[in-house]
């Protein structure tokens, strides 16, 4: 392969490619292992999705992404959600204060996939649980974060609010 074999393919493409098969493989780990690996298949992928908390987390270190504040936090969950799967994750801070931030999510990669695969969204939810709440936690342990709408349960788009940890309620405690 010479370089100009690989500019032949524009960098946005590239780009592009890369983050449509993060956001697939998921899913199609789920259509072939989870009737092999059975009832402990969400289990044992929760666990590879905190993994990825830890690495979006190292991440937000390496390039100092500020974690300080709620609104910080959603700052930085927009950017690593972008760098991780992609442009088609499109987000909008809705509203922040000392009380925590929501952000809006208007476009996410990972239902798109799933319509294009004909995959029930319902899948999809625990994934990003197990995903973004351990990354908020990680960045900052004085913080959670709680959904309020999710797109794929039945919503319209998704809403999660960054929250300090003593404002969760009891039975909203991870």
């Amino acid at each position: 392969m010479s370089r100009g074999d690989l500019e032949r393919i524009p960098e946005t493409a590239r780009w592009q490619a890369c983050s449509r098969l993060l956001a697939k493989l998921p899913l199609l780990y789920d259509i072939v292992y989870r009737p092999a690996v059975g009832e402990s298949y969400d289990e044992r992928e929760h666990e590879i999705w905190i993994e990825m908390a830890r690495e979006a987390k190292d991440l937000a270190d390496a390039f100092h992404l500020p974690t300080k504040t709620a609104g910080e936090l959603a700052g930085t969950i927009s950017v690593l959600g972008t760098v991780l799967f992609g442009r088609d994750f499109q987000f909008d801070r809705v509203a922040e204060s000392e009380e925590g931030a929501t952000l809006r999510i208007r476009r996410c990669p990972f239902v798109e996939e799933a319509d294009l695969l004909e995959i029930r969204h319902d899948l999809l939810a625990d994934r990003c649980v197990a995903f973004v709440i351990p990354l908020v936690e990680l960045l900052n342990p004085a913080y959670t974060l709680r959904y309020i709408r999710a797109a794929c349960t039945g919503d319209r788009a998704c809403e999660v609010r960054v929250l300090p940890k003593e404002q969760a309620t009891p039975d909203e405690e991870t």
